[in-house]
Protein backbone atom coordinates (compact mmCIF):
# COMPACT_ATOMS: atom_id res chain seq x y z
CA UNK A 1 0.00 0.00 0.00
CA UNK A 2 1.41 3.41 -0.80
CA UNK A 3 2.25 5.41 2.29
CA UNK A 4 3.11 9.07 1.92
CA UNK A 5 5.02 11.45 4.15
CA UNK A 6 4.10 15.12 3.93
CA UNK A 7 5.70 18.13 5.67
CA UNK A 8 2.95 19.95 7.63
CA UNK A 9 3.83 21.43 11.04
CA UNK A 10 6.03 18.39 11.52
CA UNK A 11 5.36 15.39 9.30
CA UNK A 12 2.16 13.52 8.48
CA UNK A 13 1.98 9.90 7.30
CA UNK A 14 -1.03 8.99 5.18
CA UNK A 15 -2.38 5.97 3.34
CA UNK A 16 -5.46 5.55 1.15
CA UNK A 17 -7.27 4.48 4.34
CA UNK A 18 -6.52 7.66 6.26
CA UNK A 19 -3.95 9.48 8.38
CA UNK A 20 -1.64 7.19 10.34
CA UNK A 21 0.54 9.82 12.09
CA UNK A 22 0.59 13.60 12.27
CA UNK A 23 2.79 16.33 13.78
CA UNK A 24 5.73 13.96 14.17
CA UNK A 25 9.43 14.17 13.36
CA UNK A 26 10.88 13.04 10.05
CA UNK A 27 12.65 10.09 11.71
CA UNK A 28 9.48 8.94 13.45
CA UNK A 29 7.49 9.31 10.21
CA UNK A 30 10.00 7.09 8.38
CA UNK A 31 9.83 4.53 11.22
CA UNK A 32 6.01 4.57 11.08
CA UNK A 33 6.07 3.92 7.33
CA UNK A 34 8.51 1.00 7.80
CA UNK A 35 6.27 -0.46 10.52
CA UNK A 36 3.15 -0.19 8.36
CA UNK A 37 4.92 -1.87 5.44
CA UNK A 38 6.17 -4.68 7.71
CA UNK A 39 2.67 -5.32 9.04
CA UNK A 40 1.28 -5.33 5.50
CA UNK A 41 3.99 -7.80 4.39
CA UNK A 42 3.49 -10.14 7.38
CA UNK A 43 0.19 -9.69 9.28
CA UNK A 44 1.57 -11.69 12.23
CA UNK A 45 4.47 -9.21 12.62
CA UNK A 46 4.99 -7.92 16.16
CA UNK A 47 7.73 -5.40 16.95
CA UNK A 48 10.33 -6.36 19.56
CA UNK A 49 9.75 -5.09 23.07
CA UNK A 50 12.46 -2.79 24.34
CA UNK A 51 14.39 -3.97 27.36
CA UNK A 52 13.97 -1.31 30.03
CA UNK A 53 16.35 -2.27 32.83
CA UNK A 54 19.13 -4.76 33.29
CA UNK A 55 18.10 -5.29 36.92
CA UNK A 56 14.70 -6.73 37.75
CA UNK A 57 13.38 -3.62 39.57
CA UNK A 58 15.87 -1.18 38.13
CA UNK A 59 19.33 -0.27 39.45
CA UNK A 60 18.07 2.45 41.80
CA UNK A 61 15.59 0.17 43.58
CA UNK A 62 18.06 -2.72 43.70
CA UNK A 63 20.66 -0.46 45.37
CA UNK A 64 18.10 0.84 47.91
CA UNK A 65 16.95 -2.67 48.78
CA UNK A 66 20.56 -3.74 49.27
CA UNK A 67 21.35 -0.65 51.38
CA UNK A 68 18.38 -1.11 53.75
CA UNK A 69 18.41 -4.92 53.76
CA UNK A 70 14.91 -5.36 52.29
CA UNK A 71 14.13 -8.87 51.06
CA UNK A 72 11.00 -10.12 49.37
Amino acid sequence: MPYKKKKVDGYKVTSPHGVKAKATTEEKAEAQMRLLRAIEHDPTFKPRKKKRHSAEDGKFLEDRKKKFGVTQ
